[in-house]
């Protein structure tokens, strides 16, 4: 019975055979059996105990470092029920590994994952990087030419700003030096990580982040270069704006109580060349204008930017550009800045008056108008840079289309078509009047 045991258990290792074997030759011999048999009975009983045990154990047990082994079966599309369909099944897909030691430059997924569920038009991602140290991750990829300097105020910088603001993804942050990096590179490893073809538009000032449903799999992305991070007068608040982009936009995809992304492919896709198309995340001067409040006031914290006069030259900026137009019968509203491609037009020969409006009011319009909203008491600064995009996603599945209206009055207690009444007439108000209001002066 021993040796029956012996031949169909699948030992671990030679040795651990090989020492039941000794026990083995032990028991059946025969002096040792005459003289011992009552301790080599206990023996026996101990060694069947101890096999039984170790079949169960190697049978039940899975190995305690799993990650890469669920790696692999969340990935495929084959399932692990019909046995005798998957090895075919899972031969048409196209692998897709995980980065499981999160190297930064380097893509969290190998190629787009597959949703984990899809309800309606909608469909749903968990990622693998989602756990405390994969969200953390800001990864400061600096080519050629980059100064230790310029490194560390990047890194202060997205350092102070994740620690104010939190992170929901992994950041890939592309710092170069035009004229010095090697751009061929550098479009490489950028275009490894947007899984795009061709790289982006380089130059001596470069500035852009941002989180697209294309390559949210491999967290945000951001380009910079030396006309940024060599600007110790803006520099640093150029930078918490591009990182607020990558806040607001994984926000606008995030659902907090399921606790992974969402979105309906085709509001996206099919409305970006809509000449009124309005993003998830809001109008225009939200996004854009959203970020250089932000920017500004928390730079300010920081003491790294002086809040009132980089506002004051803000307000100063967006009077000349409404009395220019207005010298033109063109009459200036927010509500115009809603759509980057009406912008594109506004700011164009092809605007109905035959002459391009001044650019940028998306920009100084738009921050005046979040510094209008919290002097006012509409809202708290809290409600402008985080509730207002959190609560995006959810309303925007209830309200196709239109989430970003209920964000805006749900958050700022007016309706997002009265506001636009509203702050049009403030910015009609003489300057010292606004200076007073905006708490400027």
């Amino acid at each position: 019975s021993f040796s029956a045991i012996l031949k169909n258990f699948n030992a671990k290792s030679l040795s651990f055979k090989l020492e039941i074997g000794c026990i083995l030759l032990l028991i059946n011999h025969k002096p040792i059996k005459m003289k011992y048999s009552f301790i080599l009975k206990i023996l026996s009983i101990l060694l069947l105990i101890g096999l039984a045990f170790s079949c169960s154990t190697e049978e039940d047990s899975m190995p305690e470092n799993n990650f890469n082994n669920q790696n692999e079966n969340n990935l495929n599309n084959s399932t692990s029920d019909n046995s005798s369909n998957s090895t075919e099944s899972s031969s048409n897909q196209t692998e897709i590994s995980f980065n499981s030691e999160l190297l930064c430059n380097t893509p969290m997924y190998s190629n787009t994952p597959p949703p984990n569920n899809e309800e309606g038009d909608y469909e749903y991602y968990s990622y693998l990087w989602q756990t405390d140290e994969g969200k953390r991750l800001i990864c400061l990829n600096s080519y050629e030419g980059v100064s230790e300097e310029s490194n560390q105020l990047i890194n202060e910088v997205l350092l102070a700003a994740s620690e104010r603001l939190g992170q929901l993804l992994p950041i890939n942050i592309t710092a170069y030096y035009y004229g010095v990096s090697n751009l061929e590179v550098v479009m490489s490893k950028w275009d490894e990580l947007k899984m795009t073809n061709g790289g982006f538009d380089p130059g001596e000032f470069t500035a852009a982040a941002g989180v697209d449903i294309e390559n949210i799999h491999n967290g945000g992305q951001g380009e910079i270069s030396q006309g940024v991070f060599e600007d110790l007068e803006r520099g640093r608040k150029i930078i918490y704006h591009e990182f607020f982009h990558i806040h607001q936009n994984s926000h606008k995809l995030f659902f907090e109580e399921s606790n992974n992304f969402g979105w309906n492919r085709s509001r996206i896709q099919d409305g970006r060349d809509n000449l009124d198309y309005v993003d998830l995340v809001g109008p225009n001067w939200i996004e854009e204008g959203g970020a250089e409040f932000a920017a500004i006031y928390l730079s300010s914290e920081n003491d790294w930017i002086n809040f009132n006069q980089a506002m004051t030259e803000y307000l100063d900026e967006a009077r000349s550009l409404i009395s220019d137009a207005a010298s033109r019968n063109d009459i200036v509203s927010l509500q115009d800045y809603e759509s980057p491609k009406n912008i594109g037009l506004l700011e164009s020969s092809e605007n109905p008056t035959g002459v391009s409006r001044q650019y940028a009011y998306q920009y100084s319009g738009g921050t005046l108008a979040h510094l209008y909203l919290l002097r006012t008491q509409r809202a708290s600064l809290n409600n402008m840079i985080i509730d207002y995009y959190k609560d995006l996603a959810e309303l925007e599945r209830d309200h196709l289309g239109e989430g970003y209206l209920f964000s805006f009055e749900q958050n700022f207690g007016i309706s997002l078509d009265d506001f636009y009444l509203e702050f049009d007439d403030f910015m009609l108000l003489p300057r010292e009047e606004q200076l007073s209001i905006l708490q400027l002066n």
